[in-house]
């Protein structure tokens, strides 16, 4: 939330720093044509390097869009093309939102038409999804640029800068849009829908603990419900946009149909759906800096959201992409026995749930006895997989939580006592008292583990 920034003098320097940078190089793009622009934000792509930290981001995202077939290659080059496009559509959208009508309609051509004047015609309003892909803020004036008669409004996060923040809505209403705070009552919105609005929406973002939980590019992640809540309660027909790079400056805009059965109730599993579909019309295009599919670092087997998961009844013989944790339990067959309570739950706990175990090769016999779905490997010969989210120690002696510690290097949870002093690992703490098995049990219910599980409604 915005009141939670501190605005102390340190910070108001900050935002006017910012502002003022901002500011020049506004005014320096607008000397430049959006197709040198484009080439130069490209060309700018090169110091993707000192964004680091983005890299694995956007590759695990591109991954997990494109699936396990994509080889490293490919994953690389495509990784490339996104900081790319990302450089040259964030350069050219200063200009983009200051442009005329007549430049804007130079700089964009539109396909689908027809759809959404077809949704117009209905007479209750247009609320329009997009995917974060294209030139955002040139998407911003295009309506307005070749439908002056319409009545366009978006809904946006203020920024934290108090400086910055008007300028930019300046910049984005500059063709007529009405933008509506997400931080508000959605009672504004839905009246401007009712009294015919076109309302547009950026949904493809993660939602936390308020939104549904739905697979997204068959990865469960919690989206925001508000496109669906809308529709359910306006009646406003639902039409996507997508906008990709044609050539250098110049993009191109999609209006697509929603695909559904008739009288089918419009849900956040078929938005998900839906923005796939858009987001599949240009990977390169898309903003994939946000990690989509992050982890909460304290509750790391929680997927936080308020309903869900959904999934459409079509998609139910594809299977979610998986949620792998390596699991290192005792090596002894009575202690083993003390966990398998906890394991049964993990397992049990959300749809995608892979569990990977690790042990001494004398123990695999005892595992497969249990008829845990898991995937076993010996501490003696251990090959892991790359795809492992996280590892949790089920065990008290030292020795085996230390094979771990040596043989994975992702972030790993376990009690005080079998602790290794090594940067990725996590202490948790459980009550005194416990029985083995209430203790390991504590441990899953403490990283996030979903009690009761979560089950997945087909739709």
């Amino acid at each position: 939330m915005r009141g939670s920034n501190k605005r102390g003098p340190l910070k108001k320097l900050q935002w006017a720093l910012e502002y003022s940078a901002f500011f020049v190089v506004e005014r320096l793009v607008g000397l430049l044509s959006m197709a040198s622009l484009w080439r130069t934000g490209a060309a700018l792509s090169g110091c993707a390097h000192l964004f680091r930290s983005r890299w694995p981001i956007v590759r695990n995202n591109l991954r997990s869009a494109l699936g396990p077939a994509t080889g490293e290659k490919e994953l690389s080059a495509l990784t490339r093309e996104v900081f790319r496009h990302t450089a040259a559509n964030l350069l050219t959208a200063l200009k983009g939102s200051q442009l005329s009508s007549d430049l804007v309609r130079d700089c964009i051509t539109t396909t689908g038409d027809e759809i959404l004047i077809s949704a117009l015609r209905e007479e209750k309003g247009v609320i329009l999804i997009s995917p974060h892909m294209g030139n955002f803020e040139l998407l911003t004036q295009g309506l307005g640029a070749f439908h002056p008669e319409l009545n366009v409004a978006g809904i946006y996060r203020p920024l934290n800068n108090i400086y910055l923040d008007p300028l930019i809505r300046k910049r984005r209403s500059h063709h007529g849009m009405k933008l509506f705070s997400k931080f508000t009552s959605y009672s504004a919105p839905m009246k401007f829908l009712r009294n015919g609005g076109v309302l547009g929406i950026l949904a493809d973002q993660r939602a936390g603990p308020p939104g549904t939980i739905v697979p997204f590019f068959g990865r469960l992640m919690s989206m925001s419900p508000l496109p669906a809540f809308m529709h359910k309660h306006t009646g406003a027909p639902i039409v996507g946009v997508s906008m990709k790079t044609i050539s250098p400056g110049r993009w191109e805009v999609a209006f697509h149909e929603l695909s559904r059965s008739r009288n089918e109730e419009v849900t956040t599993a078929h938005i998900a759906s839906f923005l796939e579909e858009m987001t599949s019309r240009s990977f390169v295009d898309v903003f994939w800096m946000q990690d989509l599919w992050r982890t909460n670092k304290r509750r790391p087997l929680e997927i936080s959201g308020k309903k869900g998961p959904l999934r459409l009844k079509k998609d139910r013989g594809k299977d979610l992409y998986p949620f792998s944790v390596l699991v290192r339990v005792p090596d002894k067959p009575q202690e083993f026995t003390q966990t398998i309570t906890a394991l049964n739950s993990l397992v049990e706990s959300r749809p995608d749930f892979d569990l990977h175990l690790l042990a001494r090769e004398s123990l695999r016999a005892e595992v497969r006895q249990t008829g845990i779905a898991h995937t076993f490997h010996p501490v003696e010969d251990c090959n892991l997989p790359p795809t492992l989210s996280m590892a949790i120690a089920l065990t008290d002696d030292e020795r085996s939580a230390r094979d771990l510690a040596d043989l994975y290097e992702g972030p790993v949870y376990s009690l005080p006592g079998s602790s290794q002093s090594r940067k990725n690992w996590n202490i948790i703490t459980t009550e005194q008292g416990l029985t083995p098995e209430q203790r390991w049990l504590e441990v899953a219910r403490s990283l996030g583990m979903h009690d009761p599980p979560l089950q997945l409604s087909y739709i």
